[in-house]
C-alpha cells in the first residue's frame, strides 16, 4: 500500500452498510400499503391501512439506526433466524387448545365458486402484503420504543439494562395493540389474557432477533406468524 492509498472502512460503503433485508421488506410494504389504500378507499380497511402507513414511515425514520447499519450477521444468517417464529407458532397452538379456550372450535374454509384463480391470487396477494405492512409496523415501532429507552435513560442520565429496554417496549407494544380493542379496562385484560400471554412472549422472541440479527429478522419473523394465524 502506498502512501496515497486511504484505507476504506466496509461500513463506508453504501451496499455493505444496511440491512438489505429490511429496506426489502419495508417497500414491498410500501407498495402494498398504497395499493390496498387504493383499492378499498372508501372501506374501513383503507383507514386502517393508512394508519398503518403513517407509522411505518414514522416509526422506520425513528428506527433508522437500527437498518441503517449493518446488522451484525450476514443475510443468510438473518433468514436462519426466522426459524424462531416456531416458538410464538407452537405457543399460539398451545393456547388454543380446549384447556385454554373453553371450548372445541371448528375451522371450515368455503370457497365460492364464483371467485376465479385469477381473483384468488389477487386476494392472496394483498393478504401477504398487509401482514408485510404490520410486521413492518410494529417492528419498527418496537426498535423506536427501545431507542425511546435509551433516549430517557440520557435524559435521566442513567444507564438502562438491555433487558429493561426490551421490558420497556414490549409493554407500550402492548398497549399499542389495544388501542383498537377498547382499551385496557379490566374487563379486556381478563378477556384477551391467553392473548395479551403469547403476545408478550412473541414480542420478547421477536426483541431478541432484533438484537441479535437486525430489523429485517425481526419483520421477517413477524411475517411468518402473521401467515400462519
Amino acid at each position: 500500500m502506498t502512501g496515497a492509498e486511504v484505507a476504506v472502512s466496509p461500513l463506508s460503503e453504501p451496499e455493505r452498510a444496511r440491512d438489505k433485508l429490511f429496506i426489502t421488506l419495508f417497500f414491498i410494504a410500501i407498495l402494498s400499503g398504497l395499493w390496498l389504500s387504493l383499492q378499498s378507499a372508501g372501506y374501513i380497511l383503507a383507514f386502517n391501512v393508512n394508519t398503518l402507513l403513517i407509522t411505518t414511515i414514522i416509526f422506520g425514520i425513528c428506527s433508522s439506526n437500527y437498518w441503517w447499519r449493518r446488522p451484525l450477521v450476514s443475510l443468510d444468517q438473518q433468514v436462519a433466524y426466522s426459524a424462531l417464529c416456531l416458538a410464538p407458532i407452537g405457543l399460539r397452538a398451545l393456547l388454543q387448545l380446549p384447556v385454554f379456550t373453553g371450548s372445541w372450535t371448528a375451522a371450515v374454509t368455503a370457497t365460492d365458486a364464483s371467485v376465479s384463480s385469477l381473483q384468488q391470487v389477487g386476494f392472496m396477494l394483498q393478504v401477504v402484503g398487509l401482514w408485510i405492512l404490520v410486521a413492518v409496523s410494529e417492528e419498527c415501532f418496537r426498535a423506536s420504543m427501545m431507542n425511546f429507552a435509551d433516549l430517557f435513560a440520557e435524559f435521566k442520565q442513567r444507564d438502562i439494562s438491555l433487558t429493561w429496554k426490551a421490558l420497556f417496549s414490549n409493554t407500550v407494544w402492548l398497549i399499542f395493540h389495544f388501542a383498537q380493542r377498547g382499551g385496557l379496562s379490566p374487563a379486556n385484560l381478563w378477556t384477551y389474557r391467553y392473548y395479551i400471554v403469547w403476545l408478550f412472549i412473541s414480542g420478547l422472541v421477536m426483541t431478541y432477533a432484533l438484537i441479535k440479527a437486525g430489523l429485517g429478522a425481526s419483520c421477517l419473523i413477524h411475517l411468518l406468524v402473521n401467515l400462519s394465524a
